[in-house]
């Protein structure tokens, strides 16, 4: 039997929504995200155009079309997890503890938004490792396979203002897989690091020299202007506690992640009142799904050892 006093449902879907407002959602800034309706989300493979070629305006473009047809060995598939949980509360706890009801609707919002950034930054901690990309390479490596030689995508550089600048180069240099120049750089990025790297994103970004050594002990002195600031803002850094290491970073463009996110049901909470026992109950359900793309473009990270 539906509980449906209208009070009740709108503050549960209140204290819901403030539930979610308490964890940040920038994970959704590293990801491209998709709602396909479909029982599997097929993403395409690593084919691209390049560059335009001439054309006489007569001839058959069939003749030189390119042709997507790489899916069954580059392609990427993804299959919705689905998630729920479920809260009862007695009829008397309810009366007793009258904020019982809306607390755990509250509860619920902030579960629901820390697994999605669970989700999202789970496979992120594993971008150097067992999160591959079409060519069966760890999304970051730097040996991304192309139509003819290789690609890198990855650093070893501790975090600072030369290395994000190296990141900037790499990200100049990228190419797509048929080997045309690939740069997104104009796009900006978003800078993504874990809590014990966040005052080094912040000094990276925001110092206004770099410190150079002269030589000998205590020689460190002014040296050139950091012009990381022209590529990266304070607004840029992305921090998390859901990163799991200490002093790998990444950068990732703002024009194009190479990871996708895939909300196949939005979360739906709901209140009803069991006939058997009285409970109030809340229950929220959602299908979700997160990975890297087939093309590892355009993301820049750094394995610091």
């Amino acid at each position: 039997m539906a509980f449906t006093t209208n009070g009740v449902l709108n503050t549960v879907v209140d204290r819901y929504m403030s539930g979610l407002a308490s964890v940040s959602d920038n994970w959704s800034l590293t990801v491209d995200r998709k709602s396909a309706n479909a029982a599997a989300l097929r993403l395409p493979a690593m084919t691209a155009l390049g560059s335009v070629p001439t054309w006489n305006g007569t001839a058959d473009l069939s003749s030189t079309a390119t042709a997507v047809d790489e899916y069954n060995t580059t392609g990427i598939t993804l299959t919705a997890q689905q998630y729920g949980a479920q809260i009862a509360i007695s009829r008397l706890d309810a009366e007793n503890v009258p904020e019982a009801v809306s607390y755990a609707a509250q509860k619920l919002g902030f579960a629901v938004a820390n697994t999605y950034a669970e989700v999202v930054f789970g496979k992120w901690n594993n971008a150097f490792g067992s999160v591959k990309t079409g060519d069966d390479k760890a999304l970051f490596a730097t040996d991304h396979p192309m139509a003819s030689g290789t690609r890198s995508n990855k650093l070893t550089s501790a975090l600072d203002s030369s290395a994000l600048m190296a990141a900037v180069k790499l990200s100049r240099q990228f190419k797509s897989y048929d080997g045309a120049p690939y740069d997104l750089t104009a796009a900006g990025f978003y800078l993504v690091v874990p809590p014990a790297l966040e005052e080094a994103a912040h000094q990276a970004i925001r110092s206004t020299y770099t410190l150079v050594n002269t030589g000998g002990t205590n020689t460190s002195a002014q040296g050139l202007n950091n012009v990381s600031g022209n590529f990266f803002s304070p607004a840029d850094i992305i921090v998390s506690p859901h990163i799991n290491f200490d002093n790998d970073w990444f950068v990732v463009s703002k024009a194009e992640s190479p990871m996708v996110f895939w909300e196949r049901l939005a979360p739906q909470i709901r209140i009803t009142e069991s006939e058997d026992d009285l409970k109030r109950k809340l229950t929220i359900d959602f299908a979700i799904a997160c990975d890297a793309k087939a093309d590892p473009a355009v993301a820049i990270g750094s394995e610091v050892s």
